[in-house]
């Protein structure tokens, strides 16, 4: 019986199994399936498992299959030696797999069972039963979709109470987990040279492709001064217990939410090197990955709880080192798939943006302005000014704030729950306005003075919302930069009604309220002589687009701070 599975492959760390960022193959269900080794292939036929097996769904990395099956997930060890891992034995992968159990069932509660086989029986293959063992998987309850932490970010659905309840958890584990002899040498300033001085060796390839030359050098001579100037720090570090034996991998795509619950999922099983580190390593591959998201603001909530627990004041001068290393290694990590033979054009165009991305995001924690930027994405309706304003966030470390997410919290509402108020009435009445634009500059002014850039994501479409953010830069003394971003009208209207569709975005504004929003906004020609004002052309290619607003970024930051 051959009935449709889902085949995605993945364009993350090679931990990020079951909770990523994912591209469909388009191939359909059996060509795509004739490709894969005949134990995978039995595995998305439902007669291979004793239990109903319904919403077959491969996931694919370049070292495991990971096939939800019904309620439950079960992952396959590909035969890869890539140096850091030697998977090429099945002796090796039974060893793996039952080391990712023992290690996972420390975060994860009821989530990992045990390793099972598919085995071989008068030419069929099943999990489990009689028959000649071919080869081990990890047994797992699949976690829900809905909980998974890039989705709840990428639906402004996580609150700060949230992010805090995962720093108090992660606090308690590391409070337990070994550390001593066997341990404190992964966290000593030798090791952590030798760790950086691998990174730049293996990225060298990538610059010009996804590592601008001046990112490249810059994020090298920030490290060599950082690790030069706080020796002191390291054997401190050291001697004080804070070098664990971890998670290993705790990014957002190793975060679930069930109900009350929190899972801490798929961490590093074969490479004792990569779960032994300062504590801080760990904590700054989550509080990075929320900055990747756009929620630097949920970022420093995070760390500050962590401190609060784990009473670690010393953490935080190490922490935009560690978060310069955890990003650079994503874009390493992702780099690397750029050379695999069989990448689709479209993942690959995928994967490259993603590595820059994280690159830039590296380069930021290297070398910030010396004095707070902050960003106004400003323009009509559907003129990209969101995506630009997350990508930038995304890429320098910046706090997002929106005004459709900050009127929906106003209201009491979800972010992503769609009103049909008409322009200018309920939600979108004037005083509602007035209140949405005061409550950004309001957050805006508790960032900025501790020395955080912020990105504000809203139409600023009246003068007078333009003059009170420049005051509001003016009285902070913040850089103020304004991207204006433009498109076609056509192209306004056709993004406008491709919205009806999504139920990700929190904008309402639709086609039929064309007229009334085109009506309300005024070019902001007063700015010019007051502001750097840079129109963006949004209709270009999106990493183009980017890239122009990130160049322009930078030089205004460090001119304006020399």
């Amino acid at each position: 019986m051959n009935t449709p599975a889902t085949i995605v492959t993945t364009c993350e760390s090679p931990k990020a199994a079951t909770a990523s960022r994912e591209a469909t193959i388009a191939d359909p269900p059996r060509a795509a399936r004739a490709s894969l080794p005949p134990a995978v292939q039995a595995l998305l036929m439902p007669e291979s498992y004793r239990h109903p097996a319904t919403d077959l769904r491969l996931i694919e990395t370049h070292i495991s299959w990971v096939v939800l099956a019904g309620p439950y997930a079960y992952k396959m060890k590909k035969p890869v030696n890539f140096g850091f891992l030697d998977f090429s034995t099945v002796e090796q992968r039974d060893a793996a797999c039952r080391e990712e159990v023992r290690l996972n069932r420390r975060l994860c509660t009821g989530v990992y069972y045990d390793v099972v086989h598919v085995v071989q029986h008068d030419g069929s293959y099943s999990v489990g039963g009689p028959g000649r063992l071919v080869e081990p998987l990890v047994w797992m309850r699949r976690l829900p979709d809905e909980g998974m932490l890039p989705r709840l970010l990428r639906r402004d659905a996580v609150e700060t109470r949230l992010v805090r309840r995962m720093a108090r958890r992660l606090a308690q584990f590391h409070e337990v987990v070994p550390t001593g002899p066997g341990v404190d040498e992964y966290g000593t300033r030798a090791v952590v040279r030798e760790n950086w001085d691998e990174n730049f060796t293996q990225t060298a390839p990538f610059v010009g492709r996804t590592l601008s030359s001046a990112g490249y050098d810059g994020i090298r001579a920030y490290v060599h001064r950082f690790i030069e100037r706080e020796q002191d720090l390291f054997r401190r570090r050291v001697a004080t217990g804070r070098i664990r034996e971890g998670h290993g991998d705790l990014h957002a795509g190793s975060v679930c939410v069930e109900g009350r619950r929190l899972h801490f999922f798929d961490c590093i099983e074969f490479n004792r090197r990569f779960r032994c580190a300062d504590v801080v390593a760990e904590v700054a591959f989550l509080a990075m990955d929320l900055d990747h998201y756009g929620k630097a603001d949920l970022a420093q909530a995070f760390v500050d709880e962590y401190v609060r627990q784990s009473r670690d004041p010393d953490l935080y001068r190490l922490l935009d080192f560690y978060k310069c290393y955890r990003a650079y290694v994503r874009g390493k990590v992702l780099g690397f798939r750029l050379d695999e033979p069989d990448l689709p054009a479209a993942a690959s165009a995928a994967v490259a943006e993603r590595a820059e991305a994280y690159f830039d995001l590296a380069w930021s924690y290297a070398d910030p302005p010396v004095r707070p930027v902050l960003v106004v994405a400003m323009g009509l309706p559907a003129s990209g000014k969101t995506t630009v304003a997350r990508a930038l966030a995304g890429r320098l470390g910046l706090v997002h704030l929106s005004s459709d997410v900050v009127r929906k919290q106003l209201a009491g509402v979800p972010a992503t729950e769609h009103r049909q108020d008409t322009f200018g009435q309920g939600l979108y009445r004037a005083a509602m306005t007035k209140r949405t634009y005061a409550t950004l500059r309001r957050r805006a002014a508790r960032w900025l003075p501790a020395g955080r850039s912020v990105v504000l994501d809203a139409t600023f479409g009246s003068a007078a919302e333009r003059a009170a953010v420049r005051r509001l830069a003016e009285r902070l003394r913040a850089t103020l930069l304004v991207l204006h971003c433009q498109a076609g009208e056509s192209l306004l209207l056709e993004r406008l009604r491709a919205r009806a569709t999504s139920g990700e975005t929190p904008s309402d504004a639709r086609v039929e309220r064309w007229p009334a929003l085109r009506g309300a906004f005024t070019e902001p020609a007063e700015l010019e002589r007051r502001a750097v004002v840079v129109p963006l052309d949004t209709s270009r290619p999106f990493r183009e687009t980017v890239h122009h607003a990130l160049t322009t970024l930078r030089r205004y930051a460090h001119q304006s701070a020399a």
